[in-house]
């Protein structure tokens, strides 16, 4: 077997992640007529969970590694390609997190469980939006379009789970699904070690809030020479942004497959 080459899987991802994002941008998210999918809908009640809890999470998906894709071709060099120690794991780690959200909930054995794991994402985002909200008050720079909307959220969380039989305040007030957790919750349906998942979401977290100590350890290191003979020159390492990038394309795959399985179309 021919030994892969990082750069060559680098640069496949370059033009794999720009025609996907130009794909996914360019077209209206939609469910087809009496699909899985649509029977989630019709039990929710709404289009938002969870149509559009799952749309746009693909969503992000397609605008991270689109960005990626423009950062890195975008050396004035022809057939050079731009790394970075920092960013890349940073826009990177949106991507884990959201195709692993997309997975979970659409890997639910029926209509009630992935109507309530959507549920469960939108808890996450309705408790963010209160956070900034308040923020936002506190600094005395209050956003009335931020607080309708999450405002808005909040009842479509509670009347979704009035139609699973549930009952909405507490449902809106119970403790959070941890996001790291859910990376070990989709095990079974990702080839490989049960943790990569969570593996690749520790390192690319870890960039994402800049611990310089913690993730200069994913870089190479060289030693320099005297009279720097002290310091190091530290550069990204091809072979672990390239393993990355093979997981997530995995992760792609199975989202893919998931959501084509269940009736999610883009639309013209």
């Amino acid at each position: 077997m021919a030994e892969r080459s990082a750069i060559k899987v680098l640069g496949s991802a370059v033009d794999g992640f720009r025609d996907f994002a130009a794909s996914v941008k360019s077209r209206v998210p939609m469910v087809r007529a009496g699909s899985v999918a649509d029977e989630d809908q019709r039990l929710a009640g709404n289009v938002v969970i969870p149509h559009a809890i799952v749309s746009g999470l693909v969503l992000t998906v397609a605008d991270h590694v689109g960005a990626w894709a423009e950062l890195a071709d975008s050396s004035p060099e022809e057939h050079q390609l731009i790394l970075h120690m920092q960013a890349d794991y940073t826009l990177f780690r949106p991507v884990l997190e959201c195709l692993v959200e997309v997975i979970w909930i659409l890997s639910g054995e029926d209509s009630t469980t992935r109507v309530d794991r959507a549920l469960e994402i939108a808890r996450i985002e309705y408790k963010h939006g209160q956070k900034l909200v308040k923020a936002l008050n506190k600094a005395r720079t209050p956003d009335e379009k931020t607080s309708q909307g999450v405002a808005a959220l909040r009842r479509l969380i509670g009347t979704t789970a009035t139609r699973l039989g549930k009952d909405a305040e507490e449902m809106i007030n119970a403790p959070l699904v941890d996001p790291s957790s859910i990376t070990k919750k989709i095990a079974s349906r990702v080839p490989g070690p049960t943790l990569q998942t969570f593996q690749y979401w520790a390192i690319t977290s870890a960039h994402a809030h800049g611990q310089l100590i913690t993730t200069m350890r994913h870089a190479i290191e060289t030693a320099l020479p005297e009279p720097h003979a002290s310091g190091a020159l530290f550069e990204p390492d091809e072979e672990l942004l390239a393993d990355l990038i093979e997981f997530i394309g995995t992760l792609l795959g199975i989202a893919i497959n998931l959501l084509t399985d269940q009736g999610y179309e883009l639309r013209q």
